[in-house]
């Protein structure tokens, strides 16, 4: 986490046009089915590990990536961090409904002295619109070191990847659906789940229409045994060949 921040941060300084994807087995499931998506996910400049079943997929892979990056702990990770160091930070929340965005772009200005919110606008928009062309620039107008999009993934990561060189932000992130957190509208998982890896199940219990998306998780932990399984084949092949 504390890499990904001071990353971020210097990209932020640098006004560089950053594209973030925070994902999860739901996100690379998609992708592994989705050539299009495969490439809209490939163009980022960072994919972090949303999800604890990344994490646990790198270890059993032989990776071992060191810890959860959350979308939603990035950013108020960044926040604060900013926020300590005096730096003024300007946002552009995009996403959910206009009262729960409008709710969490003032949650987050009362909780940060130094952010301020350039822009919000709601979700419900269609693709390649004229609402949306609208949206691309008024965010341009606004230049704002944060962009933050939360119209659920494949849309978000779309989003960002069609329009990134318009949209005159430096930081682009798909947070999918932080904006209800941000908002108070839904409570974040208590942190025992979290420190268990079970924020997902968490989230299963408190709205169980998620079922339908979750259902594609024991297809990704069948994939990575399976990929384990053959990486440790090669090898024994490799060494009986030496």
């Amino acid at each position: 986490m504390n890499q990904t921040v001071s990353w971020i941060n210097e990209r932020i300084q640098k006004s560089l046009p950053t594209f973030i994807v925070t994902a999860n087995p739901e996100i690379v499931m998609q992708a592994k089915n989705d050539s299009s998506f495969y490439e809209v996910i490939s163009s980022s400049d960072m994919i972090t590990p949303d999800g604890i079943g990344i994490v646990y997929a790198s270890k059993i892979l032989g990776h071992s990536l060191k810890e959860r990056v959350a979308g939603y702990d990035m950013l108020h990770a960044l926040l604060q961090y900013r926020e300590s160091t005096g730096q003024s930070t300007k946002l552009f929340l995009l996403g959910s409904t206009q009262n729960v965005v409008e709710n969490a772009g003032e949650n987050l200005a009362k909780q940060y002295r130094h952010v301020q919110v350039m822009g919000i606008h709601h979700g419900f928009f269609k693709k390649e619109s004229d609402e949306e062309r609208l949206i691309v620039e008024r965010i341009s107008r606004e230049k704002p070191d944060l962009l933050l999009v939360g119209i659920g993934s494949p849309k978000q990561e779309e989003f960002i990847h069609r329009y990134r060189n318009e949209l005159s932000a430096s930081v682009m992130i798909g947070i999918g659906g932080s904006f209800d957190i941000l908002s108070g509208r839904i409570c974040r998982a208590p942190a025992l789940f979290r420190r268990l890896g079970l924020e997902w199940f968490y989230r299963l219990l408190c709205d169980p229409r998620r079922i339908k998306r979750q259902m594609v998780l024991p297809v990704f932990v069948f994939l990575v045994l399976m990929e384990r399984v053959l990486h440790s084949s090669t090898t024994v092949e490799a060494k009986s060949t030496k």
